[in-house]
């Protein structure tokens, strides 16, 4: 049976990214459920953030590397108090990601004892999943194939777009806002640049799967009768092919004139769906849900199987019946787990 209860303890932690503390506070919830379940574990820290793996069998390469986060999206109080209602637990972190953890968690207890099976529980995908990346760096991974738990029910995400995040920057000449035209409005440059690049960006594709820009921040000025001497807007670029990068950058700079600082870049993740493993687990999960195609696709968004990406093995995302990711209604199918975790169970044993 699913471990209800760890789940529910996991989410009244209030592991919100930012409040380290709390996320440890989850991670050492998991660590402790693990260890008395006799699983091999180990905490790994980077700048105060626990990270916990568990294996079968001792080593940091297995045949099989689960991945799911145990942090989450800020929410009101009252979604950190988990209901059960219609075949379903609501709560903040219920569908990302804690529910997946929980399913990890429960497969790793039944088997433990066999060699083979690990999972690094991370605590901050929500913010750019640098505790990921670090375990990659520390040696984890695995000899077979890697399951992120972090994707869309009865479906398998075989490729996902690389991100930029930049940030623009106008400078002009401040003052008072009577006399504008003795000025050289730095907002009014960036508007300019940002306009120029926006024309120029390529339309997007029928299925969007293409580079995609979209403005996010916009900081400037902090009076209602001065002109600033600096404007700055963050831009979020998602794109498809590693090669397009170096062209973007070039693009914006040439198009906005303006001061470009890349803030984040990660590179985009592309599996091949023919990989006897990927078909393997495709027809696993068909076998669960006889009838039902199990489709491969493409994520417009990113989880941090980014960060596994020159790992050597396949990588596929996948998740359970769940829903309300990130809004006030979230929830997680109690059958979804079960299911999903049969369906790991049989494709773990195949592989």
């Amino acid at each position: 049976m699913m471990d209800l209860e760890l789940l529910k303890e996991s989410i009244r932690c209030k592991p919100v990214s930012e409040n380290v503390p709390c996320v440890n506070r989850a991670v050492e919830c998991m660590h402790e459920f693990l260890r008395v379940h006799g699983l091999h574990c180990e905490i790994q820290e980077l700048n105060g953030r626990k990270i916990l793996y568990a294996a079968t069998s001792p080593g940091r390469i297995q045949d099989v590397l689960l991945n799911a986060h145990l942090d989450v999206v800020p929410a009101p109080d009252s979604m950190f108090e988990p209901e059960e209602r219609d075949g379903k637990l609501f709560g903040r972190g219920t569908a990302d990601c804690l529910g997946h953890a929980v399913i990890i968690a429960r497969l790793l207890c039944d088997c433990a004892g066999k060699p083979g099976i690990s999972a690094i529980f991370t605590s901050d995908e929500e913010i750019g999943g640098e505790t990921t990346a670090f375990m990659v760096k520390q040696g984890y991974g695995a000899r077979k194939m890697i399951l992120v738990l972090d994707g869309a029910p009865g479906a398998i995400a075989c490729a996902q777009k690389g991100i930029l995040v930049l940030t623009l920057r106008a400078s002009g000449k401040g003052g008072h806002a009577s006399i504008p035209w003795c000025l050289d409005n730095p907002i009014d440059r960036l508007i300019d640049g940002y306009r120029n690049l926006r024309s120029a960006w390529p339309a997007l594709p029928d299925d969007h799967w293409g580079d995609s820009m979209a403005p996010c921040i916009l900081s400037a000025g902090s009076a209602g009768n001065q002109i600033p001497d600096t404007a700055e807007m963050v831009l979020n670029i998602r794109f498809v092919r590693e090669e397009n990068r170096g062209e973007i950058l070039r693009r914006v700079r040439e198009l906005t004139g303006l001061e470009v600082t890349v803030d984040q870049e990660t590179s985009p993740l592309f599996v091949d769906e023919n990989h006897p493993a990927m078909q393997l687990l495709r027809k696993t999960m068909q076998e669960q849900y006889p009838g039902r195609e199990i489709p491969f696709f493409r994520m417009h968004g990113a989880t941090d199987a980014r960060h596994f990406a020159r790992s050597g093995v396949p990588i596929a995302i996948l998740g359970t019946d769940a829903g309300g990711v990130h809004m006030a209604e979230e929830w997680i199918s109690i059958q979804g787990m079960e299911d999903t975790l049969r369906i790991l169970k049989n494709f773990i044993g195949k592989l």
